[in-house]
Formats: C-alpha cells, sequence, structure tokens
C-alpha cells in the first residue's frame, strides 16, 4: 500500500487536482498506483460526513450543517441554529442531525434542499467537553448515537459515557455499550459495529491506548477503571461495576482516533481518521490510517494519507473516492484512484 501525502500548500479555492506523492511500500504489496487529490470544498470547522446519494452533508462545531453536490461545488449552508452540529446521517429521504442537546430528522428534497424539520429526541446526557456526538444508521435501521463521558477521567452519570440507539422517530430509546470515554466514530462491518474510542489523557506518553472496539449489546468497555488493558489514575484500586469488554485492536497513545469507514473500494478494510495529540512530548496522529482486516478481525494498522489537516471523518463516494474532513482547515478533501 503507498502512504499517501497531500501537499495542501498547492490547494486553492477552486477544485484542483494534484498527483499523489509515493513515500512508502508496505509488504503486502498493494500497489494504489496514481492517484489525484482534491480540495472538494471548503466547510467551517467540518466534523461528521453523510453521502445522500449524489449529495454530501457535512456536521460542524458550530451551528450549521452544510450540503454540497458529492462531485464538488461550493458549499452552503443548508441548516442552521444547533448547539455543536457535529453528527450527520441520512436514510433514505432523511438527514439526522446529532448536536450537543438533541437529535433532529429533516426531509432532503431536490438538490440537497431540507424541510419538515423535527426534534425526534431532546435532552441529551451532558457531556461536557466530550460533546460532539456522532451518529449513524445501523443495519437494522436504528439511529446510533454516542455520548462523550464530561471529563478526562471521572465517574460518569446516567448516560454519560455510552452509546445510544433508537428508531428513526426517537423511540424505543435504548443503552447499547457504556463504560465508553469518548467515541466520535462507528461503522458497521459483517453486521457488527466496530466504534473507536479517545484513551485519556495526562498518564504519560505512551499509554493508555486509543481503542478499536466491537459492539457487545449491553456491554461495559472499561472506562473510568480501564483504558484498554491499563489501569486509568485513580482507579487504580476501584472494583468495576461489570467484566469489561477489552478493546479488539489497541491504537498508538494519544492519536485520536475518530471517524472509521469500512470501505468496499479497499476491499472491506477501514479507513479511521487520527485528530491527532495535543499534550504528547512528540506529536502523533493527523493523519487517516488503514486497519486491515482478516476474517472479520482488524489485524494491522498502516499509514494511509498525511498532509490532510485534523482528520475527522471519512467517508466513501459513490464512485469509491475517499472523502475526508479537516476541522482544523475547514475543508474537505477528496482521494480517487
Amino acid at each position: 500500500m503507498d502512504v499517501l501525502s497531500l501537499r495542501t500548500g498547492l490547494l486553492s479555492a477552486g477544485i484542483r487536482s494534484l498527483a499523489f506523492a509515493s513515500i512508502a511500500t508496505v509488504a503486502s504489496g498493494l500497489d494504489l498506483g496514481a492517484a489525484q487529490a482534491a480540495l472538494l470544498a471548503r466547510v467551517p470547522a467540518a466534523r461528521e460526513m453523510a453521502v445522500c446519494g449524489e449529495m454530501l452533508f457535512v456536521g460542524t462545531k458550530g451551528s450549521s450543517v452544510y450540503s454540497l453536490p458529492v462531485s464538488g461545488g461550493r458549499a452552503r449552508v443548508a441548516a442552521s441554529g444547533f448547539s455543536a452540529a457535529n453528527g450527520v446521517a441520512c436514510s433514505g429521504n432523511r438527514l439526522f442531525v446529532a448536536s450537543r442537546n438533541s437529535v433532529t430528522a429533516f426531509d432532503i428534497g431536490t438538490g440537497g434542499a431540507l424541510s419538515g424539520r423535527r426534534d425526534i429526541r431532546r435532552g441529551l446526557a451532558n457531556s461536557g467537553v466530550h460533546s460532539y456526538r456522532y451518529i449513524a444508521v445501523g443495519p437494522d435501521s436504528r439511529l446510533y448515537v454516542s455520548l462523550g463521558s464530561p471529563c478526562n477521567i471521572c465517574l460518569t452519570h446516567g448516560l454519560q459515557g455510552t452509546i445510544v440507539s433508537m428508531k428513526q422517530d426517537g423511540s424505543d430509546f435504548r443503552r447499547v455499550a457504556w463504560g465508553v470515554r469518548n467515541s466520535v466514530g462507528f461503522d458497521w462491518h459483517g453486521g457488527t459495529m466496530f466504534f473507536t474510542d479517545n484513551g485519556a489523557d495526562r498518564m504519560g506518553d505512551n499509554i493508555p491506548p486509543d481503542e478499536l472496539d466491537e459492539l457487545r449489546p449491553g456491554g461495559f468497555y472499561g472506562f473510568p477503571y480501564f483504558g484498554g488493558g491499563i489501569r486509568l489514575k485513580g482507579f487504580e484500586s476501584a472494583r468495576p461495576p461489570a467484566q469489561q469488554i477489552p478493546p479488539v485492536f489497541d491504537f498508538q497513545a494519544h492519536v485520536a482516533t475518530l471517524g472509521i469507514h469500512f470501505f468496499h473500494s479497499l476491499g472491506g478494510d477501514a479507513l479511521v481518521a487520527e485528530h491527532g495529540s495535543w499534550n504528547r512530548t512528540v506529536p502523533v496522529g493527523r493523519e487517516v490510517v488503514r486497519v486491515r482486516f482478516q476474517g472479520g478481525r482488524p489485524v494491522s494498522v498502516a499509514t494511509f494519507v498525511r498532509g490532510v489537516g485534523r482528520p475527522v471523518d471519512v467517508k466513501e463516494a459513490p464512485d469509491g473516492s475517499v472523502l475526508v474532513s479537516d476541522d482544523s482547515g475547514g475543508a474537505i478533501y477528496v482521494f480517487k484512484q
């Protein structure tokens, strides 16, 4: 597999193709061949993306959700008035937005126009510093939403530090995972949900790991007692309330794994956006990595692309292209083979 580096300094406000620079090839020998990178659009503080037919919707850290054609073009405000409109997902002709306080549904019309706004769920758990909600539609057609913990390491209350699911009208609300520090990305592979979880800070450069977890409905994932297999500071001797389900894969500490997506164009492997460390002695992350799966299990990770600012989410366009959002640069990039 080629490691790709985007020379962002050459990008202008328009959509301009660049050649990928091949930096290294891993032992698998897979050659991605010639590829091109382009700036698809400028979107302020771009976060989660949703590919809805020929339209792309983009959540943000701010009050607005943006839309643009997947093929490229100027992004426009599709809806506003949210508190941290991070999460977006679509099902048929409906768009769902997960903000700090609520889950809101819209009908998608011609050209991505949104109408019929209604809050299907209000009063989401207070997640403090981890209040950027991620949302996705599962193979069971239910909505899944992450509700982060409100702290670095602390006891949580109520639905803090969980992943919940509900029907598309907001009813039949269920907790499906708990003891989750802060998941800002999940997707399904072979009918099983895999979700990323950010490890705790202020325990040194190399522990605890960021996690990739497999959903076992109702399962406890260890926080704040464990980060991966590491006992967390202040809870070294505390007795957990349930048996921890350990991660299925450990990422390097502090890379800040966020969005994950399984790609048909990559043979079912996953790409994961690593937002990057903020307080590590030697910075890590700020790249997109490829997680290889064999027999339905993750077995290895390697850099897929660098130089895309602070990547937040990854999605697959209808033509197999890779879409990457960057909240620090306010951009959506597209990578074509």
